[in-house]
């Protein structure tokens, strides 16, 4: 008996002091948001519809609703992408690494600024492929989506846990 309550003792310590809580959706500083501009202020086509798509998926998985009628507003600069060459074989590149800067500002209903937020996740993904062009592009564009996944959760999680519910 007594090995049965000090398991359970010691996993709710574990459980409870870990850091992490769970977020309702009456825990949010604000329930809707309007997705507004997402610039692509580099060469890379697509990266603004890919952005888009991710980020509206990811607030409304975390709670939000996105609305074009709501406030606040949020907009978001892709400032840098870069594709670099990791290694190569035989004058071939096998592995690459892509880095992205990305900028989201938060804007209240009359335009102005309350947060600029700035991904403070690792902001770059490594992928392998192989020498076939096809799968060279189809690798690039599932690391490019992983990457954009991983900046519009940093975002959110930003937007949830570091925007006071009173400057809205």
């Amino acid at each position: 008996m007594k090995t049965i309550v000090f398991l359970l003792l010691t996993f709710s310590f574990f459980t409870f002091s870990c850091g992490f809580s769970i977020q309702k959706k009456a825990d949010l500083p604000f329930k809707e948001i309007h997705l507004r501009n997402i610039e692509n202020l580099t060469l890379e086509p697509g990266l603004q519809d890919k952005m888009r798509k991710t980020a509206y998926q990811t607030l409304t998985e975390n709670g939000f609703k996105v609305a074009k009628t709501s406030a606040p507003i949020l907009d978001i600069q892709i400032k840098r992408y870069r594709l670099i060459t990791l290694s190569e074989i035989g004058l071939i590149t096998v592995e690459y690494e892509i880095q992205m800067d990305v900028k989201a500002i938060l804007y209240d209903e009359k335009g102005n600024k309350l947060k600029e937020i700035l991904p403070t996740s690792s902001l770059k993904t490594v992928f392998r492929t192989s020498r076939e062009l096809q799968k060279v592009i189809a690798h690039k564009e599932l690391a490019i989506e992983s990457l954009l996944k991983d900046i519009a959760q940093d975002i959110t999680r930003q937007l949830i846990f570091h925007v006071s519910p009173s400057k809205i």
